[in-house]
């Protein structure tokens, strides 16, 4: 399979997985552990990343990077929930025979430091593309 075909391919395996989500949260919102507008976030970042994908095989560079960069923002809206939203969090932690349920601080904890190493990619994605700009 050539490189654009697997861009297609994966993006159109992406988009068609985000509705998927997306329209399983809207049929079953009942089911959740979270808000709808997080599992909302989680099925569109995966149409987001299919959407750059396709954009990437038309080798629209611009619409790419703004794409990537609306994906980026979705994940961390999910990682500021866990951190910030109500409620006792439990995340599930396995390792080969291991299997644990780690407590809401260290989960909190790890999801922040996760949320916060975005931010700094944000700020320094923003940083380049001011510089970018003003060489223009």
């Amino acid at each position: 399979m050539s490189p654009r075909a697997a861009q297609w391919a994966g993006g159109l395996a992406a988009l068609v997985a985000g509705l998927v989500v997306c329209l399983l949260v809207y049929r079953h919102p009942e089911g959740l552990n979270a808000p709808a507008w997080v599992a909302y976030a989680a099925g569109s970042a995966f149409v987001l990343a299919g959407l750059a994908m396709l954009a990437a095989a038309l080798d629209a560079t611009q619409l790419q990077g703004v794409l990537g960069l609306a994906v980026v923002v979705c994940l961390l809206a999910i990682a500021a929930w866990v951190v910030f939203g109500p409620g006792e969090r439990a995340c599930p932690m396995s390792f080969t025979l291991l299997h644990a349920d780690i407590g809401d601080a260290l989960c909190r904890g790890a999801f922040g430091l996760g949320a916060l190493l975005v931010v700094l990619f944000l700020a320094l994605l923003g940083r380049r593309m001011l510089r970018a700009q003003a060489k223009r």
